[in-house]
């Protein structure tokens, strides 16, 4: 019986360094996702698999993996046991609360003995990437015009079809606007005649993004209304992309990328990948400002390109912006500018077509 004890402690004790020495030893551990860019509020489905890919029995393996802030929960704890070649996949959800550029971190891997006494520990860095778009707006519901200008208006009219560039008459066809009509040539005719638009690169828009609400000082970001801008931004986006209008973009935030992270200027462009990266760049702003928004607007008067209406999108306007916005409005034939304040909007040139963010 005493010969059976310590034989059996002998055993144990061989397993115990066995599985210790040897549990990470031809073991696979990774996370996969089922797609990287979400809405807010939109479940992500999150696959942590092991593989174990030896004749060893791994008899007690804890994952510990971490989420960086943004989601619902900060980790996903689980454990579990995996037999020799044995594939493991467990599958849950995370839930994005807000916009931003997120990372399924890193995982601790704790693998124990077979008695349960002792165990080894394994960090593995994981850095799968998420990120979340802004919040979806509709332009007509979120901006109101100022000023008799625009009087009732739509916003759509005023910020989309201007930028294009009207290179004829032809015959209605019954599918076009009412308000694309023109009636002089209808008249001069006798049948309904509607405005041709030429949608080419010399007639594209540069949006220009501010995330700026105050200059340094101690007061806490105002993260409301940078949230607001950056969904009117994707607002706009959307609608030119609709409407086949090119759109570039110029920001002054800190987007988290590897490359240019401090000057942000994206030539203007069409379709669906060039609509999708401008999405994520808009998901990826943080709240950290590298430069101030009028050096961002000098920067395009100076660029002067091919595009020939500007539409700035500002949570408010500061006093160190009146020049250069006004300067920029005598050098491009269109400038609009979405504010979420009024202030100053009285010391801007009159020729700026001017909204307010609701």
């Amino acid at each position: 019986m005493v010969w059976f004890l310590i034989g059996f402690l002998v055993f144990t004790f061989i397993i115990n360094r066995i599985s210790l020495n040897y549990g990470f030893v031809d073991l696979d551990y990774y996370v996969e996702l089922n797609k990287k860019v979400y809405e807010i509020g939109e479940e992500i489905e999150v696959s942590s698999i092991l593989e174990n890919r030896k004749l060893l029995t791994v008899s007690f393996m804890k994952i510990k993996e971490r989420f960086s802030q943004g989601f619902h929960v900060s980790e996903n704890i689980y454990t579990t046991f995996i037999m020799p070649y044995q594939r493991v996949k467990r599958t849950y959800k995370l839930n994005p609360v807000r916009r931003g550029h997120f990372f399924i971190k890193e995982a601790l891997l704790e693998l124990g003995d077979f008695s349960g006494f002792k165990s080894l520990s394994k960090h593995v860095e994981l850095g799968e990437e998420v990120i979340v778009l802004p919040k979806k707006v509709d332009l007509e519901k979120s901006l109101v015009p100022i000023g008799a200008l625009n009087g009732d208006t739509s916003v759509k009219r005023w910020i989309i079809d201007d930028p294009l560039m009207t290179i004829g008459i032809r015959e209605y066809t019954g599918n076009e606007p009412e308000r694309f009509i023109h009636w002089p040539s209808s008249v001069k005719y006798n049948k309904l005649m509607v405005k041709n638009f030429d949608f080419t690169t010399d007639n594209t828009v540069f949006i220009a993004l501010n995330v700026e609400t105050m200059k340094p000082s101690w007061k806490p970001v105002e993260e409301d209304l940078i949230e607001k801008v950056i969904s009117i931004a994707r607002a706009i986006m959307e609608e030119f992309e609709g409407l086949k209008i090119p759109y570039g973009l110029a920001c002054n935030g800190y987007i988290d990328q590897p490359t240019n992270p401090k000057n942000h200027f994206y030539h203007p462009g069409l379709g669906q990948n060039h609509l999708n990266n401008f999405l994520e760049t808009l998901g990826k702003i943080t709240y950290k400002l590298p430069g101030f928004f009028e050096n961002t607007l000098k920067e395009i008067e100076k660029r002067r390109g091919n595009f020939t209406t500007v539409v700035i999108i500002t949570p408010r306007i500061l006093d160190t912006y009146i020049e250069p916005i006004n300067t920029l409005s005598k050098t491009v034939n269109r400038l609009i500018l979405i504010t979420l304040e009024d202030e100053y909007l009285d010391s801007l040139n009159k020729n700026i077509i001017k909204y307010r963010g609701i």
